[in-house]
């Protein structure tokens, strides 16, 4: 940018009369400085932007759903988990992490492409707990009592986790990103982050009389509010102004706002039907029984009006900060659960499993938003991207070709083939993604102490004109790993799913969705369950026993003899069952920088012990491409081709059972510019915000120089003119 900056400046001095020259100097210096003062708020505005977007669950399919609030309508199906899950989001702009708590299965979506980076397991039930604060991820176990700061992209634990050495009933972030939480105790904790030391630092410890394991937490900008209402305490912290009140005890489950602000603070309590307000120092009871709202769900604080669900009614009551009516109820057109989203400066209130949903406006108005779409693709956040034809890449040294013998090194006198290369349909090009796949069935073949393999069955999808490419299988349970999912061309897979450490193979419950796809993308998913049968004992069938026919002499008397064969004993040896597979979905590529050239990265790996411990093959695989290099299942460092456009790389572990492959990793490679003369090939490089800032500031300084020193010289030859 200076380059170009001072390609105009040279071009508006050059130009003109000398008292032109000098005032374009000082206007473009002033130009300058007033857009390096102003870069930086620029700059920060643009982060603070909205996306205008906001991402709903329907955990009857299993999936979540970008709705567009301008439009109702929605603009983005994926399918996250299997059906009847129960979903959690966490969103912010440029994140999207959801959790499963059927499974426990977390999953972080990279937005920009709508592909998952990376899986995490956590306990199954109401134990787990996903926070995203100041542009952190932090990852919760209540029953464990502990909280890992986990890496935004792949989910991996960064440093080591603050433990509470008892259970937490709750944990919060306020906006300024600090962590409260407090424990079966009642004690109070306020946690910061060190990067430096790479661990929480606990900034405050405070013991709350009253304050137990069914307190909870409701986070401000600044400070928390902790409710703990079987104890009949309230006390507010760090919002500049301490508080500490009694009111009424209540037993049962606590459902807390997750945000408010500091003056109005509402909870339900279901099993007693009261909201509870904390309105200034005023603690507020308010029986919903007059409402016609038996069990009041968890509310939410919008516009200075309290916005409670009430559960199984389908509606939702709106309350005054006094606990009066404050508007007419919202009537959600279905006998769920509603559940409140805040998102973009709208209330959205979504019924899991309902077509739609209602959109509250800053201004009270309520409209409708569609939030199933049965014509809307559903996309498989584990897929392999679909690149982009790019323009023809410069000539480079010895292309990579992958060599299907080799494990991706090629070697002089086999045959190679060259990666595919997958085109994006032009415009005018007509055509769409294929249907659902029907009669979607699922068997059970065999099973042992650490592994089930299940068969699955669907019928053909109708082309409709554009050719299948094949289906995806997604398995999803409480199987190590918790999602399996293999791509065939046929109607029929089988996979291998093991279950070494769990109670997976005694009972437990599988569900498994096809999608077929084709060159316009995938299309919406069959599904299917199946509970898992538990291998029975092993029962050996003894031959029959084998008489022969009596002998009869004439001479003596009849003698009968009866010859009786003695049994043959079968001995049934089971062989032993195959090595399991490590865990699928987790960190092993550790770091990913540049090879010799621009087309190849060099990946390290960084194994967990099941991937170290493997028995069979690992190799570095270029998923975009099917690129593939062998290395040491304990880690170790390759080189991998890599092609311009998206490359999701990934490892994957072999064994006589399957494969499984590791949370993926990123490595886009834009497409170069050749014009950095003699012919050479050059890559822009981007200019750090604040040296660009310092560029400006330079250079604007630079031409008011040049402008006080033009005007010196002009003065100067006037004055020679004159005399």
């Amino acid at each position: 940018m200076g380059a170009k900056l001072g390609g105009i400046a040279r071009r508006v001095i050059g130009a003109g009369r000398r008292e032109s020259a000098s005032v374009s100097a000082a206007a473009l210096g002033l130009l300058l400085l007033v857009g390096a003062a102003l870069g930086d708020g620029i700059s920060r505005t643009a982060v603070e932007v909205s996306d205008g977007l906001t991402w709903l669950n329907d955990d009857q399919r299993g999936e979540v759903v970008q709705v567009n609030p301008s439009s109702g309508k929605p603009q983005t199906r994926l399918q996250v988990s299997g059906a009847d899950a129960q979903l959690e989001i966490a969103q912010s702009d440029d994140k999207l992490i959801v959790l499963d708590r059927r499974t426990g299965q977390i999953t972080v979506i990279d937005l920009a492409t709508l592909l998952s980076s990376g899986r995490r397991q956590a306990p199954p039930g109401p134990s787990a707990k996903v926070l995203i604060a100041s542009d952190r991820v932090f990852v919760v176990d209540r029953a464990a009592g502990s909280v890992h700061n986990a890496d935004p992209v792949t989910l991996a634990d960064i440093g080591s986790p603050w433990l509470a050495g008892q259970p937490l009933a709750d944990v919060v972030a306020d906006d300024d990103g600090v962590l409260w939480t407090v424990d079966h105790g009642g004690n109070l904790h306020s946690l910061e982050w060190s990067d430096e030391d790479e661990k929480f630092l606990e900034r405050a410890n405070k013991a709350v009389s009253g304050a137990g394991p069914r307190t909870a937490l409701v986070p401000h900008e600044r400070g928390v509010t902790l409710l703990g209402l079987e104890g009949g305490v309230v006390v507010r912290v760090g919002a500049g102004r301490d508080l500490t009140a009694s009111t009424e005890s209540f037993a049962g489950e606590v459902l807390a706002a997750q945000t408010s602000p500091t003056g109005l603070v509402p909870a339900s309590i279901p099993d007693a039907s009261t909201v509870v307000l904390v309105t200034g120092d005023e603690v507020v009871p308010v029986d919903m029984g007059p409402y016609d709202c038996p069990r009041p769900g968890r509310p939410a604080v919008f516009r200075e009006r309290v916005y409670v669900p009430c559960l199984g009614s389908g509606k939702v009551v709106v309350l005054d900060r006094t606990g009066q009516r404050g508007a007419d109820d919202v009537q959600t057109g279905d006998s769920g659960d509603p559940a409140l989203v805040f998102d973009d400066g709208k209330l959205f209130i979504n019924t899991p499993g309902a077509g739609s949903g209602v959109i509250v406006d800053a201004d009270g108005r309520t409209r409708d938003v569609v939030i199933r779409s049965p014509e809307l693709p559903v996309m498989d956040p584990e897929r392999s991207p679909i690149p982009s034809v790019p323009s023809p890449p410069p000539p480079r040294p010895d292309p990579p070709t992958r060599d299907n013998r080799g494990n991706g090194q090629n070697t002089q006198g086999r045959e190679t083939t060259v990666p595919p290369v997958t085109t994006t349909p032009s415009a005018d090009v007509s055509g769409a993604v294929p249907g659902r796949p029907a009669g979607v069935t699922v068997s059970q073949r065999s099973i042992n102490g650490t592994s089930v393999v299940v068969a699955v069955s669907w019928s053909a999808v109708p082309d409709g004109g554009e050719p299948i490419t094949g289906y995806t299988v997604t398995a999803t349970g409480g199987f190590t790993g918790g999602s399996r999912e293999t791509r065939v061309a046929g109607t029929s897979a089988e996979l291998v799913l093991p279950c070494a450490g769990s109670t997976f193979c005694a009972s437990g419950k599988l569900d498994v969705s096809v999608a077929a796809y084709n060159r316009f993308g995938v299309g919406e998913a069959g599904a299917a369950s199946w509970t898992i049968r538990p291998a029975a004992g092993t029962t050996t069938t003894q031959p029959p026993v084998t008489t022969q026919p009596p002998v009869v002499t004439t001479t003596q008397p009849p003698v009968v003899t009866t010859t009786t064969q003695p049994p043959v004993v079968t001995t049934t040896t089971t062989p032993p069952p195959p090595p399991p597979l490590p865990t699928a979905g987790v960190a092993v590529i550790s770091t990913v920088g540049m090879g010799s050239h621009q087309y190849e990265r060099r990946v390290t790996t960084a194994p967990p012990a099941d991937w170290a411990s493997h028995s069979g093959t690992c190799e570095v695989v270029n998923t975009t491409y099917e690129f593939g290099v062998p290395i040491a299942c304990a880690g170790g460092t390759v080189t991998i081709a890599v092609e311009v456009g998206p490359n999701v790389l990934v490892v994957r572990a072999h064994g006589p059972s399957g494969s499984v492959q590791s949370a993926v990793r990123n490595a886009p490679v834009r497409d170069p510019i050749e014009n950095c003369g003699g012919g050479r090939i050059c890559q822009p490089l981007s200019v750090p915000a604040s040296d660009e800032s310092n560029q400006l500031v330079g250079g604007g300084i630079g031409l008011l120089a040049t402008a006080w020193l033009l005007t010196l010289r002009n003065r100067r030859m006037r004055r020679g003119e004159s005399e």
